[in-house]
């Protein structure tokens, strides 16, 4: 061994043992690593022992598990997308959507086409999907394709056998001039105090204060033609003008369940009937009357699930229920008699909920109990949400007021051909379009092992890092710029770990960065805000470089303030040249030199590449069994209890791993039989907007 190599050894074996006495919790790879290496770098090959998946117990662990040979723990995968128009080849807006394994369509990418009709672009989408779904608006209609994921080549084909699937009343495409006023949708809200007001959330969340309803009341729906809302008081339906503040009692609830003529938490209105709704029973009603025109009871909804909440109709009509249990879709049987519920939420709510109600863009916002009631933003595809107010009122039910396609025709305030109506930044020409990753609302997850290279106690919950991008795009569907919410967690690191993600593009393709928290000097930025010392082809964006100097709280989850970054492009790029799966984050422990990557990575010029050697790593952030020390997990993540392996807080997630990712893609979710709640700790720590 010649003099370089054998100091930088025992450079690293100092390091390891100032550490670990650092974390006297992991002393239990101290001893054996001193006795065994006496600070060599002898590495104990043993393969490890092999069990059957059916056999993991309280003393099993990730170890112990035979890995698939090059199992890269991907929960994501890139996809090619050719779109083409043989029918009505023209330019037309084009969204895309992919269905998870709850059955559910998710909005992944909106985008223009050419004046031909036709689109390329690359995704990425999570890896168990195997649907994709394309709409196509042109010429009044709305056309829609799917194609089964049967490679990473896929083509989208409009022609004369596509399925019209609906028909809007504007162009999409401007003139470039303004003719009316923007619409604004906004909220209808009442309380248990008799209170009506609506709540404006494209200005701020604004109230505005309506008459007195007759009564208190805890269910309210709303024809917006109208301006009539309907409520109950203990079983009694009451019609009510918004603007003259005049109730009228229309009739006494004659439905077959007691409980919905006592008072029922739940109504909704569509196509002139209101459907309302308690635990386990349903009706459907004629509101000019009051008379029952349907009784109806639901399946697959548990009443452990099933308290509180509201229900409402998307712009497609299909029929959703927040309540106790998370977000479910009801899907009606022929005679509209019994619904059959599709749990959407991966979690169960931590609020109680009171009020649901949907935007033109199928937001969807609920309300919780209380007198200081919040509303929280929900992704109708996902069921991930975040608090977007607080009030210091109570809000007991919502409804909307809801612009229509009409009323934007022809406006384009910032002239860059993409009328107001789908324009999501309607004042900025150089924007157009918001896509996120992995949802509007929800997270993804990097969870990572700090003790390389020395093997960990695979509870993934030294360094946790949530993420939300969004991609904005242009009305050329490139990328103007991306901004990130993370939000940096931990069990019980005593480490200090920096978090970094070194990018898929050249540093001139970047103007800016900004929204780093930088607390030590083991880094430093440049003018543009990326890390100095590194490759230009692949510039690092440093998120924080401390995480035990930004995380708080004394409960068992420590956990940052939200930190919000912005990448700015010199000039717009491509969507592909900015896809997720390129993205390489790495925590760095301790020193900037000890860096941690996901399997499969390559790490940065600044890595020490005496850690290969010096621990178990076998090359490529895998040890020689297959184990990584960091995961990438497109949800939030709800980490092990400290000391406890993943494989027994996480049920299937052996199976997991075991099948190559092809079996039980969704071992994080709460869906029965995924997890050990008693063994993890469930995170339900609020990300405000």
């Amino acid at each position: 061994m010649n003099y370089y190599y054998s100091t930088k050894v025992l450079e690293v074996c100092s390091i390891i043992l100032e550490n670990n006495l650092m974390k006297t919790q992991y002393l239990k790879y101290l001893l054996p690593l001193l006795l065994f290496w006496s600070c060599t770098t002898t590495i104990n090959e043993d393969a490890p022992t092999i069990v059957d998946d059916d056999d993991q117990d309280a003393n099993s662990s990730f170890a112990d598990v035979t890995v698939p040979e090059g199992f890269n723990y991907e929960t994501n995968r890139d996809l090619h997308i050719k779109v083409t128009s043989p029918n009505y080849p023209k330019k037309s807006m084009l969204r895309l959507y992919y269905v998870d394994n709850n059955d559910q369509k998710v909005e992944i990418q909106n985008a223009v086409s050419s004046d031909e009709g036709a689109f390329l672009t690359k995704i990425t989408v999570p890896s168990y999907v195997e649907k994709l779904y394309m709409t196509k608006n042109a010429v009044g209609l709305i056309w829609e394709e799917e194609v089964d994921v049967v490679s990473n080549y896929l083509s989208f084909t409009f022609d004369e056998n596509s399925n019209v699937i609906d028909a809007f009343a504007y162009d999409q495409f401007s003139s470039n001039q303004r003719t009316k006023n923007a619409c604004e949708d906004y909220l209808v809200a009442i309380n248990g105090k008799g209170k009506a007001f609506t709540i404006h959330q494209e200005n701020d969340y604004n109230l505005v204060e309506y008459p007195d309803i007759y009564e208190k009341s805890y269910a309210m729906a709303y024809d917006q033609e109208n301006d009539i809302m309907y409520y109950d008081v203990k079983g009694n339906l009451y019609s009510h003008t918004l603007s003259t503040g005049v109730s009228v009692l229309i009739d006494t609830m004659r439905t077959i369940d007691t409980n919905l003529n006592n008072g029922y938490p739940r109504m909704t209105l569509k196509d002139g009937k209101l459907y309302i709704g308690t635990k386990g029973a349903y009706a459907i009603l004629d509101p000019a009357t009051g008379a029952v025109l349907k009784n109806i009871t639901v399946q697959n909804l548990p009443d452990n699930k099933n308290a509180g909440g509201d229900l409402v109709f998307d712009s497609k009509g299909d029929l959703y229920q927040a309540c106790s249990g998370g977000l479910y879709r009801l899907d009606m049987n022929s005679d509209t008699t019994v619904y059959t519920a599709t749990r959407i939420s991966a979690d169960n709510f931590p609020y109680y909920l009171t009020g649901v109600a949907i935007d033109r863009f199928d937001n969807i916002y609920v309300s919780t109990n209380g007198k200081n009631s919040k509303i929280i933003r929900m992704d109708k595809n996902d069921g991930s949400y975040a608090i977007v107010k607080r009030f210091t009122r109570n809000i007991n039910d919502l409804a909307a007021f809801i612009c229509s396609e009409d009323d934007f025709v022809s406006d384009d305030a910032d002239g860059d051909g993409i009328s107001d109506g789908f324009d999501e930044f309607p004042n900025d020409s150089t924007m157009a379009f918001n896509n996120f990753y992995p949802g509007r609302n929800g997270f993804g997850t990097y969870a990572f092992e700090d003790l390389y290279p020395n093997e960990g106690d695979y509870d993934f919950n030294d360094v946790i890092v949530h993420y939300r991008h969004n991609y904005i795009t242009n009305a050329r569907n490139e990328v103007v710029k991306v901004k990130t919410k993370y939000v940096a967690k931990s069990v019980k690191a005593a480490f200090n770990s920096g978090f970094g993600i070194a990018m898929p593009f050249h540093i001139d393709s970047l103007a800016s960065v900004t929204g780093s928290v930088i607390n030590t000097n083991l880094v430093s930025l440049n003018g543009k805000g990326t890390e100095t010392g590194v490759s230009d082809d692949h510039p690092v964006i440093i998120v924080f470089d401390n995480q035990n100097a930004i995380v708080k709280n004394t409960g068992d989850i420590k956990f940052s303030d939200p930190i919000d970054m912005e990448m700015v492009f010199t000039s717009p790029i491509s969507v592909e040249t900015l896809g997720f799966a390129d993205f390489n984050p790495f925590i760095f422990a301790q020193e900037r030199a000890r860096e941690i990557h996901l399997p499969g990575h390559e790490p940065t010029i600044k890595f020490n590449t005496a850690y290969r050697t010096a621990g178990v790593d076998a090359g490529d952030y895998r040890t020689g069994s297959g184990h990584p020390w960091g995961l990438s997990i497109t949800h939030k993540f709800h980490p092990p209890k400290e000391n406890i392996d993943i494989t027994i807080a996480y049920n299937n997630f052996v199976r997991f791993v075991t099948s190559n990712g092809l079996s039980f893609r969704n071992w994080y979710t709460d869906d029965e039989g995924n997890r050990n709640t008693d063994k993890m700790y469930l995170d339900l720590e609020e990300v405000e907007e």
